[in-house]
């Protein structure tokens, strides 16, 4: 019988998989997803995959529905991916003011931890790699609403950025090096406890990453 760490370390390599599948539509936008199939093509049992499919539901990558099982996550439409920056754009820029006058030592060295991993993925720019700084940018700023003192803000924030899943891959060179540069101007900003400077840096690279990741989301759906 598996160990709990065996059992937990089979889960992980299951999730990644089946999220390196989705997001790389070798599962397609919309399709069935089906647990035997996957259970049989990775060589598990059902209840990995299931386990896996639960937290990439909670990711924005797959939907489950009464009766029908998961399906992968459909692409967003440009109107979804305005409305989600126009929501993040409003309620960053406050979760980072507020994190500028709550926020502790611990806090600031994990985000300086979570900056340094996406700066080491920027350099090595695979597509494991760039799985790595997508996580850690999530993780960057998590932790940032999680200082806020907000407990519902985090919540919603962290529902907006599963669906950020599913356009972020369509990088393009720079992109990864204009993120880790306004990180640190945010990481600054909170280091000093200014919360002006906070959510004027917050506000800036929630417009930038929507500059930026617009023309890519667009030629995505022209494919």
């Amino acid at each position: 019988m598996a160990t709990a760490p065996q059992r937990q370390m089979l889960t992980e390599r299951v999730y990644g998989e089946i999220a390196q599948r989705l997001v790389d539509h070798a599962i397609e936008p919309g399709a069935k997803v089906n647990i035997n199939t996957l259970a049989q093509e990775m060589d598990v049992s059902p209840t990995p995959v299931r386990e896996a499919l639960a937290r990439l539901e909670a990711d924005g990558l797959v939907v489950k529905r009464p009766h029908a099982g998961y399906t992968a996550a459909p692409l967003m439409t440009v109107k979804s991916f305005d409305d989600l920056f126009e929501m993040r754009s409003l309620l960053e820029p406050a979760a980072a003011a507020g994190a500028a006058v709550r926020i502790d030592q611990c806090d600031i060295e994990a985000l300086t931890e979570h900056l340094a991993e996406m700066r080491e993925a920027e350099v090595e720019a695979s597509r494991e790699t760039l799985r790595s700084f997508l996580r850690h940018d999530a993780l960057f700023h998590d932790r940032i609403a999680q200082s806020s003192g907000n407990p519902l803000m985090v919540e919603t924030l962290r529902r907006f950025r599963a669906h950020t899943h599913l356009y972020r891959l369509y990088f393009r060179d720079g992109i990864a090096t204009q993120t880790c540069h306004e990180h640190q101007r945010i990481l600054e900003a909170l280091r000093d406890a200014d919360p002006d400077a906070a959510a004027a840096t917050m506000r800036t690279h929630i417009r930038r990453a929507r500059e930026r990741l617009l023309p890519a989301f667009a030629d995505s759906h022209e494919d």
